[in-house]
C-alpha cells in the first residue's frame, strides 16, 4: 500500500473495540478468556466492509504486550488489514500517532481512540474520532462518523 494514496486507521483497543477496564491480562501476562473483549470488533468490520483498501495500524498499548501475529489474530476478520504498530513512544497517544504518520509518510489517516489526548485534540483535528470508553465503536454515531470520514478521504485521494 502506498502511504501517499492509501487510507490508514490508527486503532486503539480498550475503549474502542471493547469497554475500557475489561480484564484482559492474567497474572502470568496471558490473555484472559473474557467474552467482553473485542465485543465491538464486528461493528468495525461492518463499517470497513464498504472500504476494502483501508489499512489498520495498531496504536493501542496492546502493541507493547503482544507480537504482531497475536494482534492480527485478535483483530479477527479485519486482521488482514494489519499494517503494523505505532513504533513511537510518548505519554500522549496523539503525539505518537502524529509522529508515526510522519515517519511512514502517511497522508490520509484517521485515529479511533478513547485516549485523553485524542479527546483534547479532536475538536481541532478532523482526522480524530474520539470514542466514549464505555461505548467505543459500538456507538452507531461513531460508526457513521468513521464512514463519513473515510468517504471524505477517498474524495481527497481521487481529486487531483
Amino acid at each position: 500500500m502506498d502511504p501517499k494514496s492509501s487510507i490508514f486507521i490508527y486503532l486503539d483497543f480498550d475503549g474502542v473495540l471493547h469497554q475500557d477496564g475489561e480484564p484482559a491480562i492474567d497474572e502470568n501476562g496471558r490473555l484472559c478468556k473474557n467474552p467482553n473483549l473485542f465485543c465491538w470488533l464486528d461493528d468495525l468490520q461492518h463499517v470497513l466492509n464498504d472500504f476494502e483498501d483501508v489499512r489498520i495500524i495498531v496504536s493501542s498499548d496492546w502493541r507493547r504486550l503482544f507480537e504482531d501475529e497475536t494482534l492480527i489474530r485478535l483483530l479477527g476478520n479485519v486482521g488482514s488489514r494489519f499494517s503494523g504498530v505505532v513504533e513511537c513512544t510518548n505519554s500522549e497517544r496523539y503525539v505518537e500517532i502524529l509522529q508515526d504518520a510522519s515517519n511512514r509518510k502517511i497522508i490520509y489517516w484517521l485515529a479511533i481512540d478513547d485516549h485523553e489526548s485524542i479527546e483534547v485534540a479532536a475538536p481541532s483535528d478532523e482526522r480524530l474520532i474520539f470514542c466514549r470508553p464505555d461505548k467505543g465503536i459500538g456507538e452507531l454515531a461513531k460508526q457513521e462518523e468513521l464512514k463519513q470520514k473515510i468517504r471524505a478521504l477517498q474524495k481527497k485521494i481521487q481529486s487531483p
